[in-house]
C-alpha cells in the first residue's frame, strides 16, 4: 500500500507519524519545501514539494498511490476529491466545512464507476465521533443519541481556561453558525452557544457542554427519520460558553465593517486577532469525548479521554484527529473497508475494528451499558 498525505502542517506530521509507523510507504506533498523536508526527516518518508492546487500535478501524484489522505484546508478538498477520481486513488480528508462535505459526497456516482471510495470527515468530529455514533445506533437500535467531545488545556489559564487547538476562523466558525440537530425525529437548526449544561468527567470535576455548529455533519441526514433525538455539544472549562456570548451578543462576530478612524474593519477579523493574541497555546492539551446512545430499555456509553503524548510530542487533538484519519486510509488501502463511491465514515467503516485500531495506539474507548 502506498499513501499519498497531501499538507505537512500539524495535522500532516501526525499522519505521517502513524502511517509510517504502521509500515507504510508514505510520499508527503507540500507546498512549503521546510515542511516537506520536517516530516521526512521525523519519518523517513519520501517527499515533494507539490502545490494541491496544480490539479495536473497532483493527479499524477495520485495515480502513482493507493490512496491519498487530505491534510490541508477544507476548502481544497472538493478539488482533490475529483482530482482522485481521476486519477483511479482512494481518497479520505479531515473535513471541517460540511457544505463542502455535501458536495464531496455528491461525487459517489463518478467514484463508483471509477471503483475508488471517497470518505470525507475522518476526523475527531466528525469523524470518530460519526463512526462510534453508527455503532451505538446499530447495536442498540438506539433512538437517541448525544455527542459531547472537546478539547482542553491541563492547565487552563484565565480568562477563558481555553487554548487555540486550531484555526480561530474554524473556532469561531462554530460559535456563530447555526448547529443542526434532531428533536422529536425533526432535522431543525438551533442556536450555537445555547442550551448550556453541566457534564462531569472524573479528574475534571464538572465542566460544560453547549450546542455548536458542524458536528452532527452527515449524521442527520444518514439517520434521519430513525433516531428521535440527535445533538452533539462542545465540552469547556465552566464559564467559557457565557464570556463567548456575551462577546458575540455584543456584535464582535459580525462581518458587517465598522469605521475606526479611517479604517473600515470587520469586528469578527478582529475578535479573531485578538483570541490568537490572549489564547494560549499549549501543547499540553486533554480531548473528552462521550457518545450516550439510548434505546428503550437500555443505555450504551462510548467515552474517550486522551492526553497529550510526551514521548512522540503530539497533542491530544492532533492525536485523535488524524489518528482516525490514518486507520480509515489503511482500512481502505488493505481492503478492510470494500465499498465504492462518496460515503461518509458512519456508513463505510466497521466500528468494532475501528475500535481496535485506536487501541492500538493508545486511544482508549470505554464502553459502559446501563439498563433504563
Amino acid at each position: 500500500m502506498k499513501v499519498l498525505l497531501l499538507g505537512a502542517g500539524m495535522m500532516g506530521r501526525a499522519l505521517a507519524h502513524d502511517l509510517t509507523g504502521n509500515g507504510v510507504e508514505t510520499f508527503i506533498a507540500d507546498a512549503n519545501p521546510q515542511l516537506v523536508e520536517a516530516i521526512r526527516e521525523l519519518t523517513g518518508a519520501e517527499g515533494a514539494v507539490l502545490d494541491v492546487t496544480d490539479r495536473d500535478s497532483v493527479v499524477r501524484q495520485m495515480a502513482d498511490c493507493d490512496v491519498a489522505v487530505s491534510a490541508v484546508p477544507y476548502f481544497l478538498n472538493l478539488d482533490l476529491a475529483s482530482a482522485a477520481i481521476e486519477a483511479g486513488c482512494h481518497f479520505c480528508d479531515l473535513g471541517g466545512n460540511t457544505d463542502i462535505v455535501t458536495q464531496e459526497l455528491a461525487l459517489h456516482e463518478s467514484a463508483e464507476r471509477a471503483d475508488v471510495l471517497i470518505v470525507p470527515d475522518c476526523g475527531l468530529a466528525p469523524g470518530m465521533s460519526n463512526v462510534l455514533t453508527a455503532l451505538s445506533i446499530e447495536e442498540l437500535n438506539a433512538s437517541e443519541v448525544a455527542i459531547r467531545v472537546g478539547g482542553l488545556p491541563q492547565n487552563p489559564q484565565p480568562p477563558f481556561n481555553y487554548t487555540l487547538v486550531f484555526s480561530v476562523h474554524g473556532l469561531l466558525n462554530e460559535y456563530i453558525e447555526k448547529a443542526v440537530v434532531i428533536r422529536k425525529g425533526v432535522i431543525q437548526k438551533r442556536e450555537s452557544l445555547t442550551e448550556v449544561e453541566d457534564i462531569e468527567f472524573s479528574s475534571f470535576g464538572t465542566l460544560e457542554a453547549f450546542l455548536t455548529s458542524g458536528g452532527t455533519s452527515t449524521l442527520v441526514n444518514t439517520f434521519g427519520g430513525r433516531l428521535e433525538e440527535l445533538d452533539c455539544k462542545t465540552i469547556r472549562y465552566q464559564g467559557y460558553c457565557e464570556k463567548m456570548k456575551t462577546l458575540l451578543d455584543a456584535g464582535l462576530g459580525s462581518e458587517e465593517p465598522v469605521s475606526v478612524g479611517k479604517c473600515m474593519v470587520k469586528p469578527r477579523d478582529v475578535l479573531g486577532r485578538v483570541l490568537e493574541r490572549v489564547l494560549p497555546h499549549q501543547d499540553e492539551d486533554v480531548v473528552l469525548m462521550r457518545i450516550t446512545a439510548r434505546a428503550e430499555t437500555r443505555e450504551m456509553i462510548l467515552e474517550m479521554v486522551d492526553y497529550y503524548n510526551q514521548e512522540d510530542e503530539m497533542t491530544a487533538m492532533a492525536r485523535t484527529t488524524a489518528y482516525p484519519t490514518s486507520v480509515i486510509a489503511q482500512m481502505m488501502g488493505n481492503g478492510t473497508i470494500t465499498a465504492r463511491g462518496a460515503l461518509p465514515p458512519e456508513k463505510t467503516v466497521p466500528g468494532r475494528p475501528f475500535i481496535e485500531e485506536l487501541k492500538k495506539r493508545d486511544i482508549i474507548i470505554r464502553e459502559i451499558k446501563n439498563p433504563l
